[in-house]
């Protein structure tokens, strides 16, 4: 085995195995060139809080045109004008282009790190161009859309997970893949989308497989436990990026039986304030994925409400909804998956969905529970509320007409609230759930359009179109298209999201 740490600088500029003998390079002195030695450390920026980088500060990702932000300097008002916002969103891809991202082999000018080792191919990793540009649109690009923040506010996707990744090799391989997905997308590039986002996806994926194995038999600490769960939410955000359908709903089951063995609904208390942000947001997730079936939902009704109670507002501001309503959201899909299985009887099911509802027509925004005073976020609530109230209906009666009007009242609801929220504010971004369930019971053909123009604001912002989302709905008002002229019978959404020939139930993140 060779000694450890990066290959030297000379073995990495003609892309060739290095031995890694120090203080010169051996297969340099054999091929007689000159070894120009190894880097004397990385850049750091940021604190690391395990391994050989822990009570230091983490790799930056560029030297010249990327350092990672001091606290604030990145971080987006959700109220910015979009001048505002387009202007940083240009001038972060700017960097990247200015390094030559736009063409792909770029991204491949040194081979891909050999599964040597976690910390050798990690520093590999770390110290190959293509790691560097990505990393650098991950910070400066995908981590803003992923929260609404106020100036000057920390951003956990860069203080939690950036640190994280240069630690983790499965967290970094997700973190790759994920930001080489979104810039294929922006830049139309099939390579970047579909070869080498695929590839760091299937790495991220092996990686953490071995983790997860480990987590069954006890074995991790903390921050590779944090790892799983920023992991797996990171490869759910790429299902999204890709198609809005869940390929890898299996690992929150994963992540949730090490919550489970390690008990950690009644220590959540003494976590830190990462894990519970990362747990929160996955929470959120599972609720998501279980709107097109019940069954698939993974999540406890005690570790939700240990979520709840010791999150604080970045709930809010990464998944929009409040989090009384998220709890009482949660009940209701846990009584779904109950009748849906079988534990509960058909009189006792609607009972309880009654009564959720009620809470949800009952429910009021308290004003120090949610970010702040801005109207628009109160627009945000009560969106989710209806969407919320429409989906519980719709689980009491998929049959009931979109014609309804306890339905209706719920659509113009959610659109009304919407209308509130101008296309250049960045809220839009937090609510496409709520937009998804309008529009999927909108019935003129000014309201569909508006959807549409609404999902159309969402991508402006974000970069990437919910295409699934809106073939879903344009699948359910063409089915509404075609009923006999009296025919007022429900289409349901759901019903396009099984495979039509196994049935098999795809998971579906709307949102």
């Amino acid at each position: 085995m060779p000694p450890g740490g990066p290959a030297c600088i000379t073995c990495r500029e003609k892309c060739r195995k290095c031995d890694r003998t120090k203080p010169v390079c051996q297969r340099c002195i054999t091929k007689g060139l000159e070894c120009k030695g190894y880097p004397d450390k990385f850049r750091f920026a940021g604190l690391a809080t395990r391994g050989k980088w822990k009570n230091r500060a983490v790799p930056a990702v560029s030297r010249d045109h990327a350092v990672l932000a001091q606290p604030g300097s990145k971080t987006d008002h959700p109220d910015a004008s979009r001048e505002d916002s387009d202007q940083q969103h240009s001038s972060a891809l700017a960097s990247c282009e200015d390094q030559n991202i736009e063409s792909p082999m770029a991204l491949l000018d040194h081979p891909w790190p050999q599964p040597e080792g976690g910390a050798v191919e990690l520093d590999d990793l770390l110290m190959l161009k293509g790691t560097e540009l990505l990393l650098t649109h991950y910070d400066q690009v995908i981590c803003p859309h992923q929260i609404a923040l106020p100036a000057g506010a920390d951003n956990p996707y860069q203080i939690y997970v950036l640190p994280l990744a240069y630690e983790q090799i499965g967290l970094l391989y997700a973190v790759l893949g994920l930001t080489a997905c979104h810039l294929g997308i922006k830049k139309e590039d099939v390579y970047l989308r579909e070869t080498l986002a695929v590839e760091y996806r299937v790495r991220a994926i092996r990686c953490l497989g071995e983790t997860l194995r480990d987590g069954i038999s006890g074995e991790l600490d903390e921050n590779e436990r944090d790892g799983i769960f920023v992991t797996i939410q990171i490869l759910l955000l790429q299902d999204i990026f890709e198609s809005g359908i869940s390929t890898h709903g299996v690992h929150i089951t994963g992540a949730l039986s090490i919550c489970n063995q390690l008990r950690l609904c009644h220590t959540l208390s003494r976590e830190s304030e990462r894990t519970i942000f990362f747990l929160g947001n996955l929470a959120w997730l599972d609720i998501i994925r279980s709107l097109a079936d019940p069954r698939r939902l993974c999540f406890s009704p005690e570790l939700r409400e240990a979520v709840a109670t010791l999150s604080d507002l970045k709930f809010e501001r990464v998944n929009g909804c409040p989090r009384e309503m998220f709890l009482i959201m949660g009940n209701v899909m846990e009584h779904a998956k109950a009748h849906a299985t079988g534990k509960i009887e058909t009189p006792e099911y609607e009972r309880l969905l009654h009564a959720c509802r009620y809470k949800f027509y009952s429910w009021r925004l308290k004003t120090d529970s949610y970010p702040n005073d801005d109207p628009r976020w109160p627009a945000v609530a009560e969106a989710f509320r209806h969407a919320c109230i429409l989906h519980t209906s719709r689980l009491l009666d998929m049959t009931q007409p979109a014609e309804a009007p306890i339905i209706q009242n719920s659509v113009t609801a959610i659109l009304d609230s919407l209308a509130e929220i101008p296309a250049e504010c960045r809220l839009i971004e937090l609510v496409v759930m709520p937009l998804f369930m309008a529009g999927a019971d909108a019935l003129s053909p000014y309201a569909r359009h508006y959807v549409l123009l609404r999902f159309e604001h969402v991508r402006s912002h974000g970069g990437v179109a919910n295409h699934m989302s809106i073939s879903l709905l344009k699948s359910v008002w063409d089915g509404r298209g075609r009923q006999a002229k009296h025919d007022s019978s429900n289409i349901s959404w759901v019903w396009f999201t099984r495979d039509s020939e196994s049935e098999r139930q795809h998971d579906y993140l709307i949102i």
